[in-house]
């Protein structure tokens, strides 16, 4: 996957909610509503917890420099965040 693709949150959340809709999203709103799930965009992988940082915690032990968008599940206005791993918390931020 070309980097540049995920240079802003924008388009890391775009991506996680594509990868969301397209592979998850129907298995997870019959059997896992209210729970969370880490997206990583760079391998379409999904990790489920019940809370954002038990998600996130499955996520970056499997995935450690993965990029993160997180969703909670049956809920389309709710918490939604993306994440990475790696670097400085601010990588996303820098020109």
């Amino acid at each position: 996957m070309d980097s540049h693709l995920l240079s802003t949150p924008q388009a890391i959340a775009e991506r996680g909610e594509r990868i969301y809709r397209e592979r998850y999203r129907e298995e997870y709103e019959r059997s896992r509503i209210g729970a969370f799930v880490a997206i990583d965009v760079t391998t379409e992988k999904a990790f489920v917890g019940d809370t954002p940082e038990s998600a996130l915690d499955l996520a970056r032990v499997e995935s450690p420099a993965g990029i993160f968008h997180l969703i909670q599940v049956g809920f389309p206005a709710a918490f939604r965040v993306s994440y990475s791993g790696s670097g400085s918390p601010d990588w996303v931020f820098q020109p």
